[in-house]
C-alpha cells in the first residue's frame, strides 16, 4: 500500500516543491517562533530560523520534483510545551538531489537503506531539539479543487476502487472526500538543522467533537491554518468507514492504506494516512501500510499529524505500532518495535 491518494505534492511557485531560489540564496535568517511563522506575524517568503524547537515525527519522504529534487519532511513544535496547541506545530521542507537510474530517471534515495543527503540529520527522532534555518512559505496547489479527494479523473493512475465512481459527487459515496484549496504553512528551503538536545515530546491536544468535524472540513480555513502540521488526537470509540476492495470485498483500509472514520453525526469522513512512515518497497514491516483483517475493529484512539496529504487535511500516523489503538495487526504478530 502507498502513502497518499492523488497527485503530485507540489509544484512551481506554491512553496513544498519549485519556485524561488535553493537555500544557498537565502539571505541572513531572522529568529522567529512557529507561531509567528502559523499566525502570519513573520511574512510568507521570510528567511528564518527557529531555536529549539522539538521534532515530532522521524524524517520522511514527502516527494520528489521536476527539477530533480528529493522533498523531506519533519513535523517540528514549539518548545517548553506539556501539550501541543493552536499554531504550535509546522512541517519543515528539507532537499536533496536526486540519483539518477540506469534509464536517466531521477530517483530518491529509499530512508530504510540509504541517506537522504538533505539537512536533517537522517536519525532525527521525536523528541529532537533543533535550531532550524529556512525559509516561510505556504504551500497551496491549483490542482486542489472542490472535488472528491480520493477520485483522481485527470490520472491515469487512479485507485481501482473508485475508478467507476469517477463522476459522482462526494455525497453519493461514503467512501468519497472533497478535497480542499487550503494550504499549509511550512517552513522550507532549509539551509541547516542542528540538533541540540533531547526532551519529551508535548502530548498531543485531544480534539473535541467540533474540531474533529472542522478537521474533516474543505472549507475551515482558520481551523487549519492553526492546526495544520501539529499532532492531535482522535479518542474513541471510533469505527472505521469500510472500504471497497479490488474484488468488491470490504475493508478497514484502501488502496492507498488510509483509514476513514467518521467526524461525528453532521460531520464528515476523517481521513487516517501512513504518510510518515510509509516506504515504497520497504523491507520491514514497520514501513508497510496498516493491516486490520477485523471489518469491526474500534478504535480507542489515534494519534497524528493535520497534514494536507494530495489535497486532503488528513491524520497522519507517524508509527502504526503506538499512534493507533489497537495498533496494526502485524504489530502485535511480528512483535514489531518501530521507530
Amino acid at each position: 500500500m502507498s502513502a497518499g491518494e492523488g497527485g503530485s505534492r507540489g509544484e512551481p511557485g506554491t512553496g513544498s516543491a519549485g519556485g524561488g531560489g535553493g537555500a544557498e540564496d537565502l539571505p541572513a535568517a531572522k529568529v522567529v517562533t512557529i507561531e509567528e511563522i502559523t499566525t502570519e506575524v513573520v511574512p510568507r517568503d521570510t528567511v528564518v530560523e527557529l531555536k529549539g524547537v522539538v521534532a515530532m515525527s522521524p524524517k520522511f519522504f514527502i516527494s520528489d520534483t521536476n527539477s530533480g529534487d528529493c522533498l523531506w519532511g519533519v513535523f517540528l513544535s514549539s518548545p517548553g510545551l506539556d501539550k501541543t496547541a493552536a499554531n504550535s506545530g509546522i512541517l519543515a521542507v528539507s532537499r536533496s538531489k536526486a540519483a539518477t537510474d540506469g534509464n536517466g530517471e531521477p530517483v530518491c534515495p529509499s530512508l530504510e537503506d540509504a541517506s537522504a543527503g538533505d539537512p536533517f540529520p537522517d536519525d532525527v527522532a521525536p523528541g529532537d531539539v533543533l535550531d532550524v534555518a529556512g525559509e516561510t512559505t505556504y504551500f497551496s496547489s491549483s490542482s486542489c479543487r472542490d472535488a472528491c479527494g480520493d477520485l483522481r479523473c485527470d490520472s491515469a493512475s487512479e485507485p481501482p476502487e473508485n475508478a467507476s465512481n469517477c463522476k459522482q459527487d462526494c455525497s453519493a459515496s461514503p467512501e468519497l472526500i472533497p478535497q480542499s484549496a487550503i494550504g499549509q504553512f511550512q517552513i522550507e528551503w532549509i539551509k541547516s538543522a542542528v540538533r541540540t538536545g533531547r526532551v519529551e515530546v508535548p502530548e498531543p491536544h485531544v480534539l473535541t467533537a467540533d474540531e474533529m468535524v472542522k478537521l474533516s472540513s474543505p472549507t475551515e480555513t482558520a481551523f487549519h491554518h492553526a492546526w495544520g502540521g501539529v499532532k492531535v488526537r482522535l479518542e474513541g470509540p471510533l469505527s472505521p468507514v469500510l472500504r471497497t476492495g479490488t474484488m468488491g470485498e470490504q475493508t478497514v483500509a484502501g488502496a492507498y492504506g488510509n483509514i476513514h472514520l467518521k467526524s461525528g453525526p453532521e460531520g464528515g469522513l476523517v481521513q487516517v494516512g501512513n504518510k510518515t512512515y510509509y516506504i515504497g518497497g520497504a523491507e520491514s514491516a514497520c514501513h508497510e501500510g496498516p493491516v486490520y483483517s477485523n471489518v469491526n475493529v474500534v478504535f480507542n484512539r489515534v494519534d497524528g499529524f493535520i497534514y494536507n496529504n494530495f489535497c486532503i487535511w488528513s491524520l497522519q500516523l507517524a508509527n502504526k505500532c503506538t499512534d493507533i489503538d489497537p495498533p496494526s495487526e502485524d504489530c502485535i504478530a511480528e512483535e514489531l518495535m518501530c521507530p
